[in-house]
């Protein structure tokens, strides 16, 4: 069961895609390299006045053999700081992830374990099945996925309505879906052509700032659609102190993460 927990620790809901060389979607006519600069400029710096989080999400979970729904209440702030506690649907803990920057801890109380180490991405990966950083998960967290530095860019219009830009490194491809009202809505990850990520956002409120209250992350390779659908949620709240701590309870089995 806690390992099932592990799985849908922060984020959101997705369409699983297959690893495709092509997008399936259809595109229409390119558009001008000044305009893609400018829906990238735009999102940006909306997005970079988000510095934190905190909220209450529903969560659910279907993966090979795993069928879950949730809450979790997350908390993240840039760099690196994150907190997230998954509870199960009545409401009892099944994991409770801390990473400060530095260090990670992560509590399974069932268990009565406590894993710490190093805030790699290795380490995170065990436990958010994410081939990230925290830094770059909380980036991913307040709407600002990184981007790919690229030697070559492209853009076209969307049959479907909106645009997509496509950026082009070393044998990497990144892809990014604005929407008609220009925002950032999609984007997806690709080396030597397979999909490795796809990020999705909706659910943006009519007034007030604009900021997804439906995130998503998949990578193909797990084979899994997690959906995250904040039903409370603050940006740039006032943290206090000792949030992004964790110690181990009293008799827990202590774990040791590799710091490699």
């Amino acid at each position: 069961m806690y390992r099932s927990a592990l799985l849908v620790l922060l984020l959101a809901s997705a369409l699983l895609a297959a690893c495709a060389p092509l997008r399936s979607r259809p595109i229409g006519a390119p558009v001008s390299q000044t305009f893609a600069e400018e829906l990238i400029q735009e999102w940006s710096a909306s997005a970079v006045r988000f510095t934190s989080l905190k909220g209450l999400a529903k969560f659910k979970l279907q993966a090979p053999g795993n069928s879950l729904n949730g809450t979790q209440v997350l908390i993240a702030e840039k760099p690196g700081h994150l907190r997230a506690e998954t509870l199960s649907p009545f409401g009892a803990p099944l994991l409770l992830l801390v990473a400060d920057g530095a260090k990670l801890g992560v509590l399974v109380p069932q268990q009565n374990v406590y894993y710490t180490g190093a805030a790699t991405a290795e380490n995170l990966g065990m436990f958010v099945n994410l081939p990230l950083r925290p830094a770059a998960l909380v980036e991913v967290l307040l709407y600002q996925p990184p981007l790919l530095k690229g030697w070559k860019e492209e853009a076209f219009t969307l049959a479907e309505g909106g645009w997509l830009l496509v950026r082009h490194g070393a044998l990497r491809r990144q892809e990014l879906v604005f929407n008609l009202r220009r925002q950032l809505v999609e984007v997806s990850y690709f080396e030597d052509n397979d999909l490795v990520m796809q990020v999705n956002y909706a659910q943006f409120p009519e007034q007030g700032e604009p900021f997804p209250h439906l995130m998503s992350i998949a990578v193909p390779d797990r084979y899994a659609t997690v959906s995250l659908e904040f039903t409370d949620l603050e940006t740039n709240a006032v943290l206090r102190s000792g949030l992004f701590q964790l110690a181990p309870p009293p008799g827990a089995k202590v774990v040791y993460l590799t710091d490699e």
